[in-house]
């Protein structure tokens, strides 16, 4: 079903485009901890929970987007999160 019959529609607009930029967030994350490898371990980690931090939240996005979605196909009425 279209996103302009979903009553979640401004929801998903916000999320799907948060979506891609914490996307590149991690992917950005990733690189700098890289950067750090030899250099310092510390940092190098560090980089690595950020980006693990912002796959959880990818994560939780996805889900959320998943449930937004299928609220307009399934019928479903119920009180948003």
């Amino acid at each position: 079903m279209a996103i302009k019959n979903n009553p979640c529609k401004t929801e998903l607009k916000i999320a799907r485009s948060q979506r891609k930029r914490l996307q590149s967030m991690s992917e950005k994350l990733n690189n700098m901890s890289c950067e750090w490898d030899g250099l310092s371990g510390w940092l190098e980690t560090e980089s690595e929970r950020l980006a693990e931090s912002v796959d959880l939240h990818l994560k939780a996005l996805d889900e959320q987007i998943d449930e937004w979605s299928n609220r307009a196909v399934n019928g479903n009425d119920a009180e948003k999160r």
